[in-house]
């Protein structure tokens, strides 16, 4: 017989909370379609189809909550214990959240190892291995998107029909539901449509979209609209797991995510450390956050190719760090729109001129009203010409635009004139070799 003795276990449910950056208010909308809010959510997210995360922290923490999954509220689940013999059926249950078998093959080990609880206020959280199953990649694109501080939405269709997802039942397109950007967390194609499609719908924000084919090959993906709204990135990332390590039996365990998520994140930080109207490209607002390295990582004939092509690339500068290197939107070359600063600069002016529109519904149409509504834009216009959004700007809201029969239509018009700041995207220096007696002035 053994001697007396003590053992004494520790299970480790934590998970590090990578770098992150200062919180920002800009919101940016990820569309799952496949069941990211049915896994991660709570019942009330669950039941509008609308889930907020505000922090990497709060994503995080969802992975080990121990509430009970609203989609199947501890009722029995699709399959049974006895499955956990069949492999056929192993993939299976390890995508069911909530799944915790409590026998031999419980959670230290077994097949079941990488999976959640099934018991309200049980012992185990949801995901203590971290995320797994169908949905880790919209997992992991948001947690790359909440690195930079921003705010996430996640839109999905509220119902258990997760996958069913179309453009009439994805609760992002409602207004109501206020965004600044919105991004495809994969390169298929429903993603992209989606995403491409909310953004020139609802044309108050912009969409990132990843471009399909290799470095050598790359191209537009399917389902992209061409206009100011859209934008396309060129570039997927390898970064470590929640665990922060990499773990000794495997040669490779990077996760690899397609970098959507954190050209939006440069958005965000750009919001924050500067004005929409600025470039999110380059050293200053483009780095890309925990690379470890990057899929591929193009030659300098091959970004031209791409940014020729509207595609704008990742690329990583040894010593220097992985930037964007791109700033183009998918609207015509000839157009100032085509530059991604000079789009969020009429979408920002839209919003904040549209709110002090909104106080001039109902009023009387005639001068004083009008000299009240030039009273209210000109100082919003004056503000983002002193902080370099704009060189020029003029405003007109008088007799000359509100004529009689605009009048007796119930209409207001008002046209302001704006010379966007343009992004600096070519730079020429010219030396000139001078003789020594010459003079230099």
């Amino acid at each position: 017989m053994a001697r007396p003795n003590i053992t004494v276990l520790v299970d480790d449910q934590s998970f590090v909370i990578p770098f992150t950056e200062s919180g920002s208010l800009t919101r940016a909308g990820m569309i799952s379609h496949q069941g990211l809010l049915h896994a991660m959510g709570t019942t009330a997210e669950y039941k509008t189809g609308l889930m907020q995360i505000n922090s990497v922290s709060d994503w995080l923490g969802r992975l080990n909550s121990t509430e009970t999954l609203p989609a199947f509220n501890g009722t029995t689940l699709p399959y049974s214990n006895n499955d956990q013999a069949n492999s056929s059926l192993v993939t299976k249950i390890t995508e069911l959240p909530f799944w915790h078998e409590a026998g031999s093959n419980g959670y230290s080990g077994g097949i079941l190892a990488t999976a959640g609880n099934v018991f309200a206020g049980g012992t185990y959280g949801r995901w203590p291995l971290g995320p797994t199953g169908n949905w880790k990649d919209e997992w992991w694109s948001a947690h790359n998107y909440l690195q930079y501080g921003g705010v996430l939405i996640v839109g999905a269709t509220g119902s258990i029909e997760y996958t069913n997802m179309t453009s009439s039942s994805n609760p992002l397109t409602d207004k109501q539901v206020p965004l600044d950007l919105v991004f495809a967390n994969t390169g298929d194609s429903d993603p992209i449509s989606f995403a491409s499609d909310l953004a020139s719908t609802r044309q108050d924000c912009i969409a990132i979209l990843p471009a399909d084919g290799t470095v050598a090959n790359s191209s537009m993906p399917s389902g992209y609209n061409a206009d100011e709204f859209n934008v396309v990135v060129h570039g997927w990332k390898k970064h470590l797991d929640v665990s922060r390590g990499i773990r000794e039996d495997a040669l490779d365990d990077l996760i690899t995510t397609s970098c959507a998520a954190d050209v939006a994140g440069c958005m965000s930080r750009t919001d924050t450390i500067k004005d929409p109207w600025w470039s999110p490209a380059g050293f200053k607002r483009g780095q890309i956050l925990g690379v470890v390295r990057m899929h591929e990582n193009p030659s300098d004939g091959q970004m031209d190719v791409m940014y020729d092509a509207k595609i704008n690339p990742i690329v990583t500068f040894p010593g220097e760090g992985t930037v964007l290197f791109g700033d183009k939107t998918l609207a015509a070359s000839s157009s100032t729109l085509s530059r991604i600063n000079v789009s969020r600069l009429f979408i920002f002016l839209k919003k904040t001129v549209g709110a002090a529109a909104r106080d001039k519904l109902f009023e009387l149409n005639d001068s004083e009203t009008r000299l009240s509504f030039i009273n209210a834009v000109s100082p919003l216009m004056q503000t983002v010409r002193s902080r370099r959004g704009i060189y020029e700007y003029r405003i007109v809201c008088d007799e000359s635009n509100n004529t009689p029969d605009i009048i007796d239509s119930n209409q207001f018009v008002a046209d302001i004139y704006v010379k966007p700041t343009k992004s600096i995207n070519f730079i020429r220096v010219r030396f000139t070799n001078k003789n020594t007696s010459d003079q230099l002035s």
